[in-house]
């Protein structure tokens, strides 16, 4: 199974994550998966196939082998769905920001993670004005805010445990083209020896 690997994605509201699971969705299937997760929200309009919600076919909170709450949510993820795929060959690509979700995953899958950090600099007035554009209440621009903070501090506590980190400076290409190179990497060897 050389160059197989869980990506752990784990990153701030705004900082490109979602752009990474499409590109990888759309583009990347030859190199990795995507991860569903369960979760006991109900679906929302930017959420993408990655996400089994509780209104959704298919959703089994109660199945998933590592749960952990946002919030006032409960997600899931399946981890015997995602060693079926390593063992297929499959790379596989979970966004999580939850520090103990990341410690129950590092634990259960050990040398197969790819711990990644995506950063991009979004200022609290971006949130707001986000809010206003989309026609979001100022409680969801604060929650955006906290999730910010809360990402931003898994990263920094357990700074030394992170492989990787991607930077959403620029366009959305930008940040594609540096998945991508690091898929190659992992899969002719170059990377995660040692």
């Amino acid at each position: 199974m050389r160059g197989v690997r869980l990506y752990i994605v784990v990153g701030t509201p705004g900082s490109g994550k979602d752009e990474l699971v499409r590109a990888v969705r759309i583009l990347g299937e030859t190199h990795a998966g995507v991860v569903p997760k369960h979760t006991s929200r109900a679906r929302q309009a930017d959420d993408g196939d990655e996400m089994i919600c509780s209104d959704d076919e298919g959703y089994d909170l109660a199945s998933c082998q590592i749960t952990y709450a946002n919030f006032e949510e409960r997600y899931g993820i399946r981890t015997d769905q995602v060693w079926d795929r390593l063992r297929h060959g499959v790379s596989q690509v979970l966004v999580v920001s939850n520090a103990e979700a990341i410690r129950e995953l590092l634990a259960e899958f050990d040398s197969f993670v790819t711990l990644l950090y995506v950063h991009s600099v979004v200022t609290e007035a971006d949130f707001t004005r986000q809010a206003e554009e989309r026609g979001y209440t100022e409680e969801y621009s604060r929650e955006r805010i906290e999730k910010y903070w809360d990402a931003f501090d898994v990263y920094v506590r357990n700074i030394r445990a992170f492989d990787h980190v991607l930077i959403h400076a620029a366009d959305n290409e930008d940040l594609y083209d540096q998945i991508f190179r690091l898929f190659r990497a992992y899969e002719r060897g170059l990377a995660g020896a040692g």
